[in-house]
């Protein structure tokens, strides 16, 4: 089966290309600028009020070991 498109491949070329943007940028100023690229996200528009309630585990308690164990 050949690949049409190599995703990984896709990742590591994006992923040098926004160093190159944002090479010389303080870690602040690159952290507006994605807040800045995520406000104009019609995806992260929908989603941004949504928030995921986690749910404790299940709390595990010990007990003596008896007799019968």
């Amino acid at each position: 089966m050949k690949k049409t498109f190599d995703a990984v491949a896709f990742m590591r070329m994006r992923r040098e290309e926004i160093d190159r943007e944002d090479a010389g940028l303080t870690w602040k100023q690159k952290r507006e600028r994605a807040r800045q690229t995520l406000e104009k996200d019609a995806l992260w528009q929908r989603l941004r009020e949504r928030s995921v309630q986690s749910t404790p585990p299940e709390i595990m308690t010990a007990r003596e070991k008896t007799d019968m164990d």
